[in-house]
């Protein structure tokens, strides 16, 4: 593992996701572990994760360490930068690159809580500060 190069766009599927958060979690995972991991929230057979799989190693998302008798699994596609590619096209793709429509979407029809508008506040004066 590891000395692999950082691609900048993985463009990964909402199944894809799904085997990444477990590679993200415990790692280097088989097959079999990952089908465990996936089977009750997917009822995906050890062949859907295996389609899976693959596809995520034609992306160069994850490698492959070969053993005597077994393939393991590990993530090279990191979670920060995956989710950020995520947000950052679903912004583009829903709101326009606007923040403030992302955020009345968000908030429409709901009371955020004290805690939460602080937080929101601090993020402000966070961004702000880096002006």
């Amino acid at each position: 593992m590891g000395g692999e190069t950082v691609k900048k766009s993985w463009n990964i599927s909402d199944s894809e996701w799904l085997v990444l958060r477990c590679l993200w979690k415990k790692t280097p995972l088989e097959i079999k572990e990952l089908t465990a991991m996936l089977k009750e929230e997917t009822g995906w057979t050890s062949n859907m994760v295996r389609a899976m799989v693959v596809r995520l190693l034609e992306k160069g998302a994850i490698g492959v360490e070969k053993r005597a008798h077994c393939f393991r699994y590990y993530p090279i596609a990191e979670e920060e930068a995956c989710v950020k590619e995520e947000t950052e096209s679903f912004l583009n793709r829903v709101f326009e690159r606007s923040v403030p429509k992302l955020f009345a979407a968000l908030t429409d029809n709901r009371k955020l809580s004290a805690a939460e508008l602080e937080e929101l506040e601090q993020m402000i004066r966070k961004l702000k500060a880096e002006e």
